[in-house]
């Protein structure tokens, strides 16, 4: 019965599973469109909606069209375009809607069942569109079971997928790719049995035929659209996969950049050494304090560190070891200040710590006391390390942060030069003795330009015969308001400002053009002994500076002595060693001054090339019967420089008897008030002009203190 009223129906197995099969990519399309779209920047999800509906519309809409390729019936079909374009829109549109749900943080419940069912009206509407699109007569009998089954399947598959389009999102890649395959699978299921029991809803009548027989043979068509599909799904998945790797790259490179500006932003404020604050972070942290103080009406103290010994230790034990003990200090004044406090590295070895709401005195001499100890115990393996601090309180001190630095390291200066390992704070003086300094160093930069540094030459005798052997130069500042100032005041001062390579240039280019100018009026200039800043020795454009000079005047390089302290020997050992052993090869002597009274190795004498070596006068002012065992100290270092081939400089001699103990203990020159004070240079020229070429002998100086002999033999 039911035969004879209506067409026999069957399916092409392999049309069939084609459908599934396009079906599947389409949901795994839709799942991988979800992420994107969740994943776009705002104005770039209408973009992956727009796109993604259409190619998630057309992979449901061919999958649809191969299922009604696959169904065989005993007559030619066709389809109408305009129902079947509108059936291809309705698929897009259901897509669009459930891709527009994908851009929502959450899925509500109240969204979710009206979406669903939408999506569903949308693809059930797109089938039996298309199969009204069927150009037959007379129509197709649906039965209204199937229908309403068909209905259910598309709601259930439409919730079904946005809930699970939802449920993958947060998941981690490594479990993303096989679940998204699964849940793929049974939506192409879900999406395919609605189809199939539409399709099953649906009976032609046995008069049923085709309204034309024109057409495209519907394998070859089927095989066209799910190629077209295929084409369209894999170049959507294509670009979602690289848009999904450049966005992996672009927050790759972001994460990488915010990391790099991290490590930028610590590293502007804090030191690379030691990793405490550096001058910036601290200014700002003076001042954060400053505005806290001011609001509860409080203070706080600042402390200025600065290392006693440092610059030895890193000179004589090398760079390394120097940045070892900045970290051991570093870290030692970490364990004794409260996390709140902040330590800051102002550069070598200057330190600051601010306190937050210490000010009374007791605190701060208690914490002054455990810095102290903290740093002394931190240089255990660097024996002589201490520190000098000064500090300064807010608001009494200063009500900036750069007042409170500065009153803190003026402090600190003074505590420098008044002993050193200790604290003080700061007091009203200090700031005129900076003030002063100031002034100092201005108009010494004045005098740097003009006459007002001159020379004078103090001379050496030879202690065989009573001979002048040559002299040493010294400087004077003869200042237009104080007077006479003495080189251990402002050489210092030029030292700490930088201003001692030019007062080095004044005095070598004034010794020089003096022993031209004596030597033009036809004397005898001995040898003129020029004292090298501590700050130069190393310099390895020293010995460039003096050839200039020298040929400037055309003096050569014998007519110059040069002398550095026995305390800026070892400062940079390797780089004083190769200034010295240019000057050697340019034919100038080096002496070895204020012998004794450093704390370097006597091996180092071995080590340095220098030709003299003069023994301070602390050692020849206790010479004397009352203390023999100095007799034998200098007698040790004779012995030791002669051995060494070094002639010997016994420096200040003023008594007689000092004088016939130098003679006897075999040293070979001497200078000293006995013999004459530092005389400017008209005088010492006076000296001169007893002593033409080729003579020998000398007059007695003017300037000596007490009557001396004027030949060996009768210093004894």
């Amino acid at each position: 019965m039911h035969a004879a009223r209506f067409l026999t129906q069957s399916y092409q197995p392999g049309l069939v599973l084609l459908s599934i099969a396009v079906a599947i990519l389409a949901g795994y399309a839709a799942l991988d469109l979800v992420n994107r779209v969740h994943a776009a920047q705002r104005r770039y999800a209408w973009i992956w909606i727009a796109a993604g509906a259409v190619t998630l519309g057309s992979g449901i809409w061919s999958m649809h069209f191969i299922g009604m390729l696959a169904l065989i019936l005993p007559i030619h079909m066709s389809y109408a375009v305009w129902p079947t374009a509108l059936s291809w829109l309705m698929a897009v549109a259901a897509s669009a809607v459930a891709l527009r749900l994908a851009c929502r943080t959450q899925l509500d419940r109240g969204p979710w069942f009206a979406g669903s069912a939408f999506m569903a009206l949308g693809i059930v509407s797109m089938h039996y569109t298309g199969m009204y699109a069927m150009e037959i007569t007379p129509g197709i009998v649906y039965d209204p079971v199937w229908v309403a089954l068909s209905v259910l399947v598309a709601l259930v598959g439409s919730a079904a997928a946005l809930g699970l389009s939802f449920a993958l999102r947060g998941l981690s890649r490594r479990f993303l790719r096989v679940r998204k395959c699964i849940a793929a699978v049974f939506m192409g299921i879900a999406i395919a049995g609605m189809h199939y029991s539409g399709m099953a809803a649906a009976e032609f009548p046995a008069a049923t035929h085709a309204l034309t027989t024109v057409g495209v043979e519907k394998s070859w068509l089927a095989l066209l659209i799910s190629s077209l599909s295929v084409v369209l799904l894999s170049a959507t998945l294509l670009a979602a996969a690289l848009d999904r790797r450049l966005e992996t790259q672009t927050a790759e490179l972001v994460a990488s950049l915010q990391e790099a500006n991290e490590q930028l932003r610590h590293s502007s404020y804090h030191d690379a050494l030691t990793n405490l604050a550096n001058r910036k972070l601290l200014g700002e942290r003076i001042s954060h304090e400053i505005q806290r103080a001011s609001r509860r009406g409080s203070g706080f103290a600042l402390f200025y560190l600065d290392l006693d010994g440092f610059k030895q230790l890193n000179d004589h034990l090398g760079h390394q070891a120097g940045d070892e003990a900045l970290e051991r200090v570093a870290n030692a004044m970490r364990e004794t200040v409260r996390d709140n406090d902040t330590i800051a590295r102002m550069g070598g070895d200057e330190f600051v710590v601010l306190t937050a709401e210490v000010e009374a005195a007791a605190d701060i001499d208690m914490l002054a006391n455990r810095l102290l100890t903290a740093i002394r115990e931190a240089g255990e393996t660097a024996p002589g390390l201490s520190a000098s601090i000064g500090w300064a309180r807010f608001p009494d001190h200063g009500q900036t942060a750069q007042a409170l630095v500065t009153a803190a390291d003026r402090a600190m200066y003074w505590a420098k030069t008044h002993g050193k390992n200790s604290y003080v704070g700061y007091r009203a003086e200090m700031a005129c003795q900076a003030r002063d300094e100031f002034h100092l160093r201005r108009e010494l930069g004045k005098a740097l330009e003009t006459e007002a540094i001159t020379v004078y030459y103090q001379p050496k005798y030879r202690t065989s015969d009573g001979t002048l052997s040559g002299a040493e130069a010294l400087v004077r500042w003869h200042h237009p308001q104080l007077g006479l100032i003495t080189p251990d005041r402002f050489i210092p001062l030029a030292e700490r400002s930088g201003q001692i390579d030019q007062l080095e240039r004044v005095i070598l280019d004034n010794v020089c053009r003096q022993i031209r100018d004596w030597r033009a009026s036809g004397l005898t200039a001995p040898r003129i002994s020029v004292n090298l800043s501590a700050a130069r020795v190393s310099d390895p454009q020293l010995p460039d500076m003096v050839q200039r000079h020298l040929d400037r005047h055309g003096i050569e390089p014998q007519a110059l002595l040069l002398e550095i302290t026995e305390s800026v020997s070892i400062k940079g050992m390797q780089e004083t060693i190769g200034t010295l052993e240019r000057f050697a090869r340019m034919g100038i002597d080096v002496a070895l001054d204020d012998f004794g009274t450093g704390h370097s190795s006597l091996s180092y004498l071995e080590q340095l090339p220098i030709q003299q070596l003069k023994i301070d006068r602390s050692f020849i002012r206790d010479l004397g019967p009352a203390m023999p065992q100095q007799a034998a100290i200098v007698s040790s270092i004779v012995t030791l420089a002669h051995n060494l081939g070094l002639d010997v400089v016994a420096e200040g001699v003023e008594t007689e008897e000092q004088l016939h103990y130098v003679v006897e203990l075999g040293c070979d020159e001497m200078q000293g008030y006995l013999f004459s004070r530092a005389v400017p240079a008209d005088r010492f020229e006076r000296l001169l002009g007893g002593m033409r070429y080729g003579e020998r002998g000398l007059n007695r100086s003017p300037d000596a203190a007490p009557a001396m002999p004027a030949r060996a033999p009768e210093f004894g």
